[in-house]
């Protein structure tokens, strides 16, 4: 795995050696960038997801000893007891990424369109899976853990032709920050960052890369100082990664 160069926002020195981290997700478009860049700032990192062939395809391309894989389903009825032994397994975690979202598979349509099948389906795989990772996860985190929700923008922004995804964004964001504000100084440090168009390997395969957006690894650049407690941003829960050149901001961008 090559070293990844830092970006001009970047702290120079992030060092998650003995840290263990644990990306659920870690296999998809996000968070195999993520992953990249906690094993490059020397954590040990457990990559999460539901597809055993997708985990074994992201370690044959990262090849590193530190980057363990694992199978976890977030809807599973025994998620709590797979947790809690993954955690034993690994000794615990120091920070966890939640790293899930899913289109569905009504396509595009009307929001009054979706039939209460579609709906259902969007608000588990993408509001229910979420709280229930907080639920078997938080308990494995200590108070200097971490803990972080990637989301997209339409949890801020109208979204036609898919108002599911949107609304459940929302609703992740809204539950993200209350658990923050719930444990703020008594329990892990609670992050939602809200990314712009990132990268992604998808999105090249189906012609749409802009090489203006956001590397997955640089989202893992900052999420690993967030970690490190080096970030500017370490005080605030809510974070915005919109622009590629500025960085990481406690702000929401300006809307045209």
């Amino acid at each position: 795995m090559n070293t990844l160069t830092l970006p001009a926002w970047a702290h120079p020195h992030t060092d998650l050696t003995g840290r263990t981290a644990l990306v659920v997700g870690g296999a998809g478009g996000v968070g195999e960038g993520v992953v990249r860049a906690l094993l490059d700032a020397g954590a040990r990192v457990v990559a999460a997801g539901r597809s055993s062939t997708r985990l074994d395809e992201l370690a044959s391309r990262l090849r590193s000893p530190r980057l363990h894989t694992t199978v976890l389903d977030a809807l599973a009825e025994d998620l709590d007891q797979a947790v809690s032994a993954l955690a034993a397994e690994h000794g615990g975690f120091d920070a966890v990424v939640v790293s899930v979202a899913s289109w569905g598979d009504q396509g595009r349509k009307p929001l009054l369109a979706l039939t209460d099948a579609e709906w259902d389906a969007l608000v588990a795989a993408n509001q229910t899976s979420v709280f229930r990772l907080y639920r078997a996860l938080v308990p494995h985190l200590g108070v200097d853990g971490v803990l972080v929700q990637l989301n997209g923008l339409s949890a801020d922004l109208p979204f036609p032709w898919a108002g599911g995804v949107a609304l459940t964004a929302a609703a992740t964001k809204s539950l993200t920050r209350t658990l923050a504000a719930e444990l703020a100084g008594r329990g892990p440090r609670i992050y939602e960052v809200i990314l712009g168009v990132v990268r992604t390997r998808a999105r090249q395969f189906a012609g749409v890369d802009d090489p203006r957006g956001i590397e997955g690894a640089e989202v893992g650049i900052h999420l690993a100082e967030l970690v490190a407690g080096s970030s500017p941003l370490t005080g605030a829960a809510l974070h915005y990664f919109v622009d590629k050149a500025a960085g990481p901001s406690g702000s929401a961008p300006e809307r045209p």
